[in-house]
């Protein structure tokens, strides 16, 4: 028996995660034992097998952590009362940047497992699996186009929510009035309205007469690419992160999961909150008749400055919220989660 610098005994001493990058020496993770010189050799190649592993292992390993984040996004966006029964949320699959994920055609609250998720590619929203060709979203497109035309977003979640509906179907813009909605276009969110497009989807001899019978409209619904193109359009703005949709919902663009979700929710309560605004307004006005004379009438919205800055805030510490939203899901029996 010799004594030799050899690996560990794996069973006993798992090697961390961390050290698994090939920078990692073998030598960084020796020490002296004794043992027979087949028993080193057969050490020696497990050790290797280890520090040697690509980085496509690690990324699958965050994979399938993403896996699980994205459909606790999901509860989270549905125990917030942002998703119902529709929308749907996706994020760039980060081992394929020419593709996305979705869930199949589901209600949000009852995604459960990676059974449930879907491969996309990004040119034609096409599933990497044609079995799956009969569970997609109809308004897939709105993804795909986004993800084609602006690299730097991960990660999109389209909402139906009752609280931001109103502020699709009148000139009342939603700007960021809560300290925690800075992220929103101080001067107001752009607006799409399908019936801008509908001619010119339906092609050059309807371009400026689309017909009235309804026979060419999408029903309010982005269900093709050139739709899609036209929503991802109004994004072009870099500081545009929400997009209402007329009589439809919002759509929100962001650099990762927990950004897009965190933004989702404070869009429908800055919502909430400007609504409420509004009325105590025009109560007080009816009550009144007039404000006194150098009283201010208006909403104090966020400034162009205080928004900046507000959001940079809350891009900082958008893992408390996450983290109390996560235990929120997790503790609800309606939520399931195997990934």
């Amino acid at each position: 028996m010799s004594v030799c610098w050899t690996g560990p005994q794996l069973s006993r001493f798992p090697v961390p995660r961390w050290r698994r990058h090939p920078r990692h020496s073998l030598s960084s993770l020796c020490f002296p034992i004794p043992c027979s010189s087949n028993s080193r050799d057969k050490l020696i190649g497990q050790v290797q097998k280890l520090t040697t592993a690509p980085m496509e292992t690690l990324n699958e390993r965050q994979f399938d952590r993403l896996e699980h984040d994205f459909i606790t996004a999901l509860h989270i966006l549905h125990y917030h009362r942002v998703l119902d029964a529709y929308g749907h949320l996706s994020v760039r699959n980060p081992l394929m940047r020419d593709t996305f994920i979705m869930s199949r055609s589901m209600a949000p609250a009852l995604v459960s497992s990676a059974d449930d998720l879907i491969t996309l590619t990004i040119d034609g929203a096409k599933p990497t699996d044609t079995s799956n060709q009969n569970q997609l979203f109809s308004e897939r497109f709105i993804h795909s186009e986004i993800y084609r035309q602006y690299p730097s977003v991960n990660a999109i979640v389209h909402s139906h929510c009752q609280a931001v509906l109103p502020f699709t179907i009148n000139r009342v813009r939603l700007r960021p009035c809560i300290h925690l909605a800075g992220f929103l276009r101080p001067e107001g969110c752009p607006v799409f309205d399908t019936r801008n497009h509908e001619g010119m989807r339906l092609g050059p001899a309807h371009s400026e007469n689309p017909p009235d019978d309804g026979s060419g409209s999408s029903g309010l619904l982005v269900k093709d690419e050139f739709l899609g193109r036209k929503l991802a359009y109004k994004f072009i703005d870099t500081k545009t992160t929400v997009v209402l949709m007329r009589g439809h919902g919002f759509t929100t663009v962001a650099s990762n999961l927990q950004n897009v979700v965190f933004q989702a929710i404070y869009t429908a309560q800055n919502a909430a909150v400007q609504k409420e605004a509004i009325i105590m307004q025009n109560a007080a006005m009816a009550v009144v008749g007039t404000f006194p004379t150098g009283a201010d009438p208006g909403i104090h919205f966020l400034s162009k400055a205080e928004a900046t800055a507000a959001s940079e805030m809350c891009e900082d510490t958008v893992r408390r919220p996450w983290a109390l939203w996560q235990r929120e899901v997790e503790v609800c029996p309606l939520y399931q989660n195997s990934a």
